[in-house]
């Protein structure tokens, strides 16, 4: 089909039929080369992270912490790079196909794990790294079995089948896979009532379910579940006494397991809940999660120190929201004090509204936003909230099709006074995921030269594969391709936003 013919027809709707066709799988104007093979892999996926998340967290380590981040002092010193992020069919990638990018070396339409639209699997790159003798590991803040860290191992072509991909990695084997969503791998809770803690168990699986058993098993192989569903956010864990091991406590857990490998390893770790902090517009959240992220990087930055056979590849998949820190005050001199706001902070919207329920009055919503947030609420405000939460009234009109109704509790703080902040002066456009491009970043030996540049995010998969001497090529589907198998299959495959993406 001609390319007119598919924009005469109208295919797919929200599908674009206009993306460059030369730059379809690649940037093939930057392919810089690493110069060197190395032993043992690390991908540090930054989910729905952008530059602004960057820019407040860099703000809040230097000013309220008085500390410089591990990621700043890595983007000074050593290689960085631009990552494109759009999918096959959509300027706004999810992470299934972002991460399908990454591992595939592909592009693929919004949905699927390692799978062409019309149902053609793809090789992730982990499968391949397993077969040449590496260990592997994934390990998430978000439930185990979700977009990012399924796309590196497992085809599937629904990435919202976490009940079967949890089968999967059965299959897979895996030695390390730490994260949350209990309710894909528990009897009670599983459709089919398998037992998957019974069934990873008799494969010589130790099996943990808190921070304590984490710390004291001994197994060589492990599945760590550590929360129902994703695990709670960063500034919950810290601050309302959650008990689920942070982000470095499992990096920690899995490094030395994999490291015992002879013939190296492969590990992804996803600081996966900035995303959905991103999701909400909930800024103390994000906040704490790159954070969080930031003290698992230094831990990973200490293991290359001393593993000099190791490369560290950090990359975002996507910016999602962009809550950008706004200017205020003549000349901007007081847009500062929003990074102060932030300190306040001490739970996230997921939290305050486990503690509000589905009918709160609005005495209860001022006192939690007091309490959780550090914001005084006027009475209209406390109503909006109210409203919002027990009868579904959105507000403004304008972020509806966002996450709601946490929009609008994030809409509720918004700065109010331009001049002199009494607020975080941090704004939001939506709660979905964006265009533009993202953070790359290597390091290890021998790379203090290299220059990145701007690459498409398929270009990661070349640099794994460059690294570890895996070479081997997908199969490539065209954009046209793509559109002509929608057009016939309308639902496509699942949307995305059926969970956050």
């Amino acid at each position: 089909m001609k390319r007119r013919d598919i924009l005469k027809g109208g295919l797919a709707a929200g599908a674009l039929a206009l993306l460059p066709r030369g730059m379809a799988q690649g940037a093939p104007q930057n392919q810089p080369a690493l110069g060197r093979r190395y032993r043992n892999l690390i991908v540090f996926v930054y989910d729905g992270f952008s530059w602004e998340d960057y820019a407040i967290a860099q703000a809040f380590a230097r000013r309220r912490q008085g500390r410089v981040l591990t990621l700043e002092r890595l983007l000074s010193r050593y290689p960085t790079g631009l990552v494109n992020t759009y999918s096959l069919t959509s300027y706004v990638t999810e992470s299934s196909a972002a991460g399908n990018a990454f591992s595939c070396g592909v592009k693929t339409v919004n949905g699927g794990l390692a799978i062409h639209a019309d149902g053609t699997p793809l090789k992730p790159f982990f499968a391949a790294a397993k077969e040449a003798g590496k260990a592997v590991g994934l390990v998430t803040t978000t439930t185990v079995t979700h977009a990012t860290p399924a796309s590196f191992v497992v085809s599937n072509p629904d990435r919202n089948a976490e009940e079967r991909i949890a089968e999967q990695y059965l299959e897979f084997g895996a030695e390390v896979y730490l994260g949350g969503g209990d309710r894909f791998f528990h009897p009670e809770t599983r459709k089919d009532k398998k037992d998957l803690y019974a069934l990873f168990a008799q494969r010589g699986y130790g099996v943990v379910r808190t921070p304590e058993e984490l710390s004291r098993s001994n197994a060589s192989k492990l599945l760590g579940v550590f929360w129902d569903s994703h695990l709670p956010y960063e500034i919950d864990r810290r601050f309302q006494g959650l008990k689920v091991p942070s982000l470095k406590e499992m990096v920690q857990a899995a490094l030395p397991r994999l490291a015992a490998s002879r013939q190296g390893f492969v590990l992804q770790v996803e600081a996966g809940r900035i995303d959905h902090a991103n999701h909400l517009n909930d800024a103390g959240a994000t906040l704490w999660d790159v954070l969080a992220a930031d003290e698992a990087l230094d831990l990973l930055v200490a293991f290359v120190d001393q593993h000099p056979d190791t490369l560290l590849l950090l990359v975002s998949d996507h910016a999602t929201g962009v809550g950008g820190l706004y200017g205020a005050g003549r000349s901007y001199l007081e847009s500062s004090a929003g990074i102060d706001l932030l300190e306040p902070q001490r739970a996230s919207f997921e939290h305050m509204r486990r503690v509000l329920g589905n009918s709160p009055d609005a005495n209860q919503v001022k006192e939690a936003f007091r309490a959780m947030k550090g914001v005084a609420l006027q009475d209209q405000e406390a109503e909006i909230v109210v409203r919002a939460i027990r009868e579904k009234v959105y507000w403004p009109e304008g972020v509806r099709h966002g996450v709601q109704p946490d929009n609008t509790l994030a809409w509720a703080m918004a700065q109010r006074n331009p001049q002199k902040p009494d607020r975080p002066n941090i704004g939001w456009s939506s709660g979905q995921h964006t265009a533009s491009p993202v953070m790359l970043l290597l390091y290890g030996q021998g790379l203090r030269f290299l220059n990145l540049g701007l690459v498409d995010n398929t270009h990661v998969f070349r640099l794994m594969g460059e690294a570890l001497g895996i070479r081997y090529q997908n199969p490539v589907m065209s954009e046209e391709e793509a559109l002509e198998v929608l057009k016939a299959r309308p639902q496509g495959l699942r949307h995305p936003e059926d969970v956050w993406a």
